[in-house]
């Protein structure tokens, strides 16, 4: 049986967004495997959930290699693009896949680079799913020369903007039951950034600088009524950009081989490239047939230089 292709739905929606593909995932799917089950094929083989044919990984390199011809012939370019892609390349981590399609291609504008930059971002950092009767929140809060004075009150007006060398941060988890909070839980915490306030888009950084783990799974440590994610506030590291913090609660373990990619007995260490986008897809089945079992909380957060005085 052929070997999944890792992260083959974010390669194909970089490519999808990019080029403008014209043809929709179920008649490519149609062309490759006919009508009856290619769509749910093409779906599952993008997923990871059914393996890609070394034949059928040749044809969609030339659907890619076609559409970066048409595009460069729009914009004036006939010439042979600098690159050909071959099956093999879809084995390539995902931004770095993304950022030869530009390259080859050239020509791609501005609004295409922008909208493959946003749909990549929601797919690294997604909503997660709502848990049931509300259930917990994040609770992301800046410390700095104007925070706790006493009487002192502040409305929230969109995300905590966090300056570099001026303010510190605690994460939190508020909202859980008192019968959760008395049972052994487990936690999985990312935070994805999106580089375009600094200027970047998501393709010009790593992978490992666009989405950082927590060592997951770890035990919660519950204080105050609270999951703390921080002993106490600790200064933001100096990148730039939009965070976004995501944080699975898991009430009972049981479900802990349908969520993680690394089977039940995960040892707390971060996930990789493969393994995130995996525990991602994972996430939103989970919520869907053992809802009771976990819990989903997210929150942004901006991080920028500091202003002149």
């Amino acid at each position: 049986m052929a070997a999944a292709i890792p992260n083959l739905f974010l390669k194909w929606l970089a490519v999808r967004e990019l080029l403008r593909l014209p043809q929709s995932n179920a008649e490519i799917a149609t062309r490759l495997w006919g009508p009856d089950d290619g769509p749910s094929k093409f779906s599952k083989m993008l997923r990871g959930d059914y393996g890609c044919e070394p034949d059928v990984a040749g044809e969609l390199a030339e659907v890619v290699n076609k559409r970066i011809a048409i595009v460069r012939g729009a914009a004036g370019r006939h010439d042979p693009a600098g690159y050909q892609f071959r099956p093999t390349d879809f084995e390539a981590p995902a931004l770095d896949f993304t950022r030869q399609v530009i390259t080859a291609t050239e020509v791609i504008d501005p609004d295409a680079l922008e909208r493959t930059h946003k749909a990549l971002v929601r797919e690294l950092g997604p909503d997660v799913p709502a848990s049931p009767g509300g259930g917990p929140h994040l609770a992301i809060e800046q410390y700095g020369t104007t925070r706790f004075f006493e009487g002192a009150t502040a409305a929230a007006a969109g995300p905590p903007v966090f300056e570099i060398g001026r303010h510190k941060g605690l994460f939190a988890i508020d909202g859980l039951l008192p019968e959760d909070l008395d049972r052994p839980l487990k936690l999985y915490v990312m935070f994805s950034r999106d580089p375009g306030p600094s200027g970047q888009r998501i393709w010009d950084i790593t992978f490992q600088d666009a989405v950082r783990w927590l060592p997951s799974p770890f035990d919660a440590t519950v204080e105050g009524g609270r999951i703390l994610l921080m002993r106490e506030p600790k200064p933001v590291q100096p990148i730039t950009g939009r965070f976004r913090l995501t944080a699975i609660v898991v009430r009972d373990p049981a479900v802990l081989p349908r969520l993680d990619p690394r089977g039940a007995r995960a040892t707390s260490a971060p996930l990789d490239e493969e393994e995130t986008a995996r525990l991602i897809t994972n996430m939103t089945r989970v919520a869907k047939s053992h809802a009771n079992a976990v819990a989903f909380c997210s929150s942004d957060y901006l991080v920028r230089d500091p202003k002149a005085a």
